[in-house]
């Protein structure tokens, strides 16, 4: 397992066995994304149900090729993930083979899954082409936010990736979040509806920055 120090923050990378504690992590961080509360728009029901559609949406290779987690005192307090240059994982046939539990999650009620799958795969059919790594997901929690670890990870993937002379996309759903991002060298490529009535705006960062 590999890992690097900052200050008392520790980033390491992540395991399978580590599966578990992401979606938990990303369930609460994300309690209050614009897509994630559009499609599971009940506060308690999203609350209840989000670390279970996070696990859902995770794959195995998310996991294995790049993934890092910031520690802090051996309490996880962030996470990134990252799909690697090359790896567009078929989440549509993920999806299906996992539908009974995508249903429990949306109780059972076969619109409101339909229209996730066909948000989520809105996602995956613009990414673009050209190999790249894909952050899939940012996310802190909330007792540790405000403290720099989210940036940390951020910093540490966009370096991993100019290393490696490659580009990196993600989305973002909210006009702050692409403010942010944009310090960082990503730039607004293309943007399309999602649930909700919201636009998803996919980001694109060069080698570099």
């Amino acid at each position: 397992m590999n890992s690097t120090k900052h200050d008392d923050l520790v980033l390491r990378t992540a395991s399978a066995e580590d599966t578990k504690t992401i979606a938990d992590l990303l369930g609460a961080a994300y309690q209050h994304e614009p897509r994630m509360s559009a499609l599971l728009p009940d506060p308690a029901h999203r609350a209840n149900k989000l670390p279970a559609l996070f696990s859902l949406l995770l794959s195995q290779d998310h996991v294995d090729h790049g993934t890092e987690i910031a520690v802090r005192a051996q309490r996880p307090e962030a996470v990134a993930v990252w799909d690697r240059p090359g790896n567009q994982v078929p989440l549509l046939g993920r999806r299906l083979a996992h539908l009974p539990n995508l249903l429990s999650v949306f109780r059972w009620r076969l619109p409101e899954a339909a229209r996730a799958i066909q948000t989520f795969n809105a996602s995956d059919s613009h990414r673009p082409d050209e190999p790249h790594w894909h952050l899939f997901a940012l996310g802190t929690a909330p007792h540790a936010r405000g403290r720099g670890d989210a940036r940390a990870l951020l910093t540490s993937g966009l370096a991993r990736a100019d290393a490696h002379d490659t580009p990196v996309y993600l989305e973002a759903t909210a006009h702050a979040s692409v403010a942010h991002f944009q310090r960082f060298g990503f730039r607004v490529i293309h943007e399309f509806p999602i649930a909700g009535g919201l636009t998803a705006y996919g980001m694109w960062r060069p080698v570099g920055g």
